[in-house]
């Protein structure tokens, strides 16, 4: 076979393969293009809805925002809405790609991203959950209570921290042990501040009892 055959039987089967390409191509930039569009179309009406219904102002009014330093929260929903869509449809795209090298690391690349997305939901829904928790200590007569609601709110946030690293798939054997030894230095805390808030609340009373006690038994003496 000469050359100039090598080169016309080449270009004809380049030709040939972009031909078969141009559906595939078209119909991935679609897919790119109608994921961006309706996570776009959704993040506003996640936005929209928690903006409506009341969301900010009920956040706001709990102080939870301050977990999320001060972000809009119908804002970031909608926003952690608009990518996941996006990415989804992002995966279908590159699944239609033949070449197997390029589709496994686009595909292991997507997969971390949602995973990552997913994580930082349960992480957030966390601080969020630690925040209520620390506002309605704060509501109580118990001694130390602000600082029993930051603990307490900590430990919930670390724990939805540990939650979403492990989501990733990256180690928390060090993160674990360490909330182990700390919780429990924590509860024994805890614990000697309600004891001692305990015997401090009762203090009056016991002493009225005793007195009581002592005017019984004088009394009782000078019967006799």
């Amino acid at each position: 076979m000469s050359l100039e055959e090598i080169l016309v039987v080449f270009s004809n089967s380049l030709i040939t393969k972009t031909l078969e390409l141009i559906p595939v191509v078209t119909i991935i930039i679609l897919l790119i293009i109608t994921g961006y569009i309706l996570g776009w179309i959704a993040k506003m009406l996640v936005s929209n809805i928690l903006k409506y219904t009341g969301f900010n102002e009920w956040f706001s009014q709990q102080r939870l925002l301050e977990a999320l330093g001060d972000r809009n929260v119908s804002d970031l929903a909608g926003s952690i809405t608009k990518w996941y869509i996006f990415f989804i449809f992002l995966k279908q795209s590159v699944e239609l790609i033949n070449l197997v090298t390029i589709n496994e690391v686009l595909g292991f690349w997507i997969n971390l991203v949602l995973i990552i997305i997913a994580a930082l939901v349960v992480v957030i829904i966390g601080l969020i959950f630690g925040r209520l928790i620390r506002n309605l200590f704060q509501t109580t007569k118990m001694p130390l209570k602000d600082w029993v609601g930051i603990i307490i709110e900590v430990i919930i946030s670390y724990i939805a921290i540990v939650m979403g690293i492990r989501m990733i798939g990256l180690p928390t054997q060090l993160l674990e042990g360490t909330f182990l030894i700390a919780f429990g230095g924590i509860t024994l805390a805890i614990s000697l501040v309600i004891g001692i808030g305990f015997g401090l609340a009762v203090k009056d009373e016991a002493k009225e009892v005793m007195k009581k006690l002592k005017k019984q038994k004088n009394n009782s003496k000078k019967k006799n």
